[in-house]
């Protein structure tokens, strides 16, 4: 036993003379920057995706020489961070072989042991991140630190460097962020108990900053009171006087005019709670000197910034403008490779630096979750198609399960284009059942929505119940719609590079192949139909392919009864094909007195609107795009659809038509802007013609695979009448017949009943009073009376009512949306189908 004693105690001793050589041989030839330390300490940088400047965080640290440092000041961070600071050599050996076994037993790494020259080189020269080998480094560059500065230079450069929050860096920063005082002119003016609590807020800066949390940076303040009473610093006496005394904060502006937090706070919240995340504090980024490169886009953060924050799109949101509000969340990310473009998780009303970031809430997606759990995974089998016939008979599913549709008596016989167009919770769920529920989970699961081991069992999935997502996954499941299939994660960090060069974080594409080529573009062929004819229309973007789902979830009021008109969440996850959101509102904590309602519109409609909004805003300097493909026809997307299509199998490839020709002239841009609606089951190539009026030639003006177009080359004054024929993209033979539609570029006023658009930005006021003054009002699918197609883009105050001539030519087209600048989707006086019956389980 005694031999067995010696070896132990021989290996100890080995080991702790070879960690000791190690250690000295460390001190002694590491190369040491000294000149780091002397740097004007600069904030934090952060860069767009093109590389622009985007912000900065933190704030140039001053530069405070000893003597001018308040001696409370200087106390209070000793006593607090460091009691031994003045006689130890840059290492409190104690701390440091207690941390390590403690450390070594928990196999974590929480215990701290950091004197304030270890502390002041991890932030010059390192970062937060905890391994045994950082932490090395670190004691390393505080015993070199000791060994090149005097104490007094020590504590300097340190107290001209802790971050204080709120964008401040620095002692004299935080005395002027939270006291209004200038230490520079009156060092003395700062109080004990003010020196106490600037010294308690380097350990965690948010959750102790005296504005936003005033108790817990009350209670910090006395224990660093305390503190200096024990270790001597004051009296007990002098400790209980200062306790007693306020916060007395006065906040003024950031040292720094360009910090994030004052510039764009939406994006600064944001970033920080995403790096937090990913181990990366706040205090990390805020103390300075980083370079942090992302993936935002300026286009599209400003537009968000513009919708959540400016006020002028309060009218978006359902409910009050103050007091307690329906809150919001939007996150864009590049379907190509999953880069964040933009993001915001709160709107300005209530809005809390490193508060609740609702990109990361999660709640129940409602029909939004449609496309990912049944339809997608159907289309993928190859067994079902748009024109499939899916049963939509109120029908218990086993246990009691009966959803029930957004309308009552509505069809029993739907086909698939339909069901998704209109939001047919009944059809979905008897889909997801036809598919199999587990074909579903695992299609779900593989795009990255996170299911409950009691969600994988029940039906309910099928439009959202027990469902539990995030805005954040919600974009990124749906990439793989505007991607050919392939589901790209979101991310934000491309690098992040401190002072000297190294990088300290990087990030990089990931993405999976979730759905063939062929589905992905047959759903968004489906989602093009929910925003041009369906639930989601609030969405369209003249000259845009947008697609997208609707989402709405009722509130459950538990034993107050059943609510069918109350509201929880509304949902609009969509896309163009450059860039995929998602739109989430609702109020933080719904109840009895807070909740969105039906009327006078689905909320879900709301939140189309506002991904309107933002697209409109981030994409209006770019040349406008459409899908390969566009929409389905739009008939076999009727109530009666299935008199269009056979079951399980397309329609006949003959041509139907084109329908809804548009025109509009812009006087600012000298351009005529052109749209349709395709209605052919096939891909078609459309030949565009302009022909001036009173002249027999015939100008060809391109010729495209999307439903819109945009000719440049005209003249002012001019009536130009355009056609339209659609063609077969391999032949080149003409299908179906032409469209015509005239258009005046002149000041002239259009005569009624032509079917063209004025560009007016009045908002419309519901159905039409003149007949033909809808822009789509003259030429609706065939056979359909007052098709709620007519009048679906802008046109006059007067704008929704179809001509005189739509639908069976002697009754009038259905009620359209509200004219705004080109796109027909205004002032939210018209609102989509509500969907929300039967969305709770």
């Amino acid at each position: 036993m005694r031999r067995w004693i010696s070896i132990v105690a021989a290996l100890v001793i080995t080991i702790i003379v070879l960690i000791a050589l190690a250690f000295y041989l460390a001190v002694r030839f590491i190369p040491f920057q000294a000149s780091e330390l002397e740097k004007v300490h600069q904030p934090s940088i952060v860069y767009a995706e093109d590389g622009t400047k985007l912000m900065s965080l933190g704030s140039p640290a001053t530069d405070l020489a000893y003597g001018q440092i308040p001696k409370n000041v200087q106390n209070a961070i000793v006593a607090t961070e460091d009691h031994s600071f003045w006689t130890n050599s840059g290492v409190d050996l104690k701390s440091v072989v207690r941390s390590v076994f403690v450390d070594t037993l928990s196999g974590s790494l929480e215990q701290g042991a950091s004197t304030i020259p270890e502390q002041l080189a991890k932030m010059v020269y390192l970062t937060d991140k905890k391994t045994f080998t950082r932490k090395f480094e670190q004691i390393v560059l505080g015993v070199q630190i000791e060994r090149n500065f005097t104490k007094q230079e020590i504590l300097a450069m340190y107290l001209n460097r802790i971050p204080l929050g709120e964008g401040s860096t620095g002692i004299e920063q935080g005395a002027q962020r939270y006291f209004g005082i200038d230490l520079k002119k009156n060092p003395n003016k700062l109080t004990l108990a003010d020196a106490a609590l600037l010294a308690g807020l380097p350990q965690a800066p948010s959750a102790y900053d005296p504005i936003q949390h005033p108790k817990a940076a009350l209670t910090r303040r006395n224990q660093v009171l305390e503190n200096m009473a024990h270790w001597g610093y004051i009296s007990e006496s002098q400790a209980k006087q200062a306790e007693k005394a306020p916060l007395g904060i006065v906040k003024s502006g950031s040292a720094n005019s360009n910090d994030g937090w004052d510039t764009n706070p939406l994006l600064t919240n944001f970033l920080l709670d995403y790096l937090s995340k990913h181990n990366i504090p706040p205090e990390e980024v805020e103390q300075g000197g980083l370079k942090i490169y992302t993936t935002i886009s300026p286009a599209v953060q400003n537009a968000i910034n513009e919708v959540f924050w400016s006020g002028k799109y309060d009218s978006d949101f359902p409910g009050p403008t103050s007091g307690t509000v329906v809150q919001g969340a939007a996150v864009f990310v590049d379907p190509k490779t999953g880069g964040i473009l933009g993001a915001a998780g709160s709107r300005h009303q209530d809005f809390t630096p490193l508060g609740l970031d609702r990109v990361y809430s999660g709640s129940s997606p409602g029909s939004s979750i449609k496309p990912i759990m049944e339809y997608a995974p159907a289309l993928e089998s190859g067994k079902w198609s748009y024109t499939s016939i899916l049963d939509n008979a109120p029908q218990d599913f086993g246990d009691g399960y009966e959803p029930s549709n957004w309308e009552v008596g509505g069809p029993s016989k739907v086909t698939l284009q339909y069901a998704l167009e209109e939001s047919q919770n009944i059809a979905s769920v008897w889909l997801l059942q036809q598919i199999g529920l587990s074909t579903g989970v695992n299609f779900a699961e593989k795009d990255g929505i996170q299911l409950s081991s009691s969600a994988r069992q029940h039906l309910g999935i099928a439009i959202g119940g027990e469902v539990n997502v995030t805005p954040l996954q919600m974009a990124g499941a749906y990439t793989p719609f505007a991607n050919q299939g392939v589901r790209s994660q979101p991310y934000l960090i491309n690098k992040i590079v401190n002072a000297q060069g190294t990088i300290l974080y990087h990030e990089s594409p990931s993405q999976s192949q979730i759905m063939s080529s062929q589905t992905a573009t047959d759903m968004t062929r489906l989602m093009q139909d929910v925003v041009d004819y369906g639930t989601g229309q609030y969405a369209k973007l003249s000259n845009w392919g947008v697609a997208g789902k609707t989402g709405t979830v009722q509130y459950d009021p538990g034993l107050n009864g059943s609510h069918d008109n109350w509201i929880r969440d509304g949902w609009f996850d969509g896309y163009t094909p450059t860039l995929v959101g998602s739109i989430h509102i609702g109020y933080d904590q719904t109840d009895a007195n807070h909740h969105m309602t039906m009327t006078p519109e689905d909320p879900s409609g709301n939140a189309a609107q506002i991904f309107h909004d933002i697209i409109a805003l981030a994409l209006q300097n770019e040349q406008p795009q459409q899908f390969a493909e566009g929409p389905y026809p739009y008939n076999t997307g009727t109530a009666d659809g299935i008199n269009y299509a056979n079951q399980n199998q397309a329609p006949s490839t003959k041509a139907t038509g084109i329908q809804g020709l548009t025109a509009s002239y812009d006087a600012a841009k000298n351009q005529v802007s052109l749209s349709w609606q395709g209605g052919f089951p096939t891909t078609v190539t459309y030949a565009v013609t302009r022909q001036t009026v009173g002249s027999s030639d015939q100008i060809p003006v391109g010729e495209t695979q999307g439903t819109s177009m945009i000719d440049t080359a005209v003249q002012p004054g001019q009536v130009y009448q355009y056609t339209v024929q659609a063609t077969d993209p391999n032949s080149g033979s003409a299908l179906g017949t032409p469209a015509t539609v005239t258009v005046q570029t002149g000041a002239v006023q259009t005569p009624p009943g032509s079917g063209q658009g004025n560009n007016t930005t009045t908002p419309g006021v519901g159905p039409g009073t003149s007949p033909g003054q809808g822009d789509a009002g003259s030429t609706p699918p065939s056979g359909i009376p007052g098709s709620p197609q007519s009048g679906d883009s802008g046109g006059t105050t007067d704008e929704g009512g179809g001509g005189a001539s739509s639908g069976d030519g002697t009754s009038p087209g259905g009620d359209g949306p509200g004219g705004s600048t080109n796109d027909g989707f205004g002032s939210q006086t018209w609102a989509p189908p509500g969907e929300a019956r039967g969305h709770r389980h």
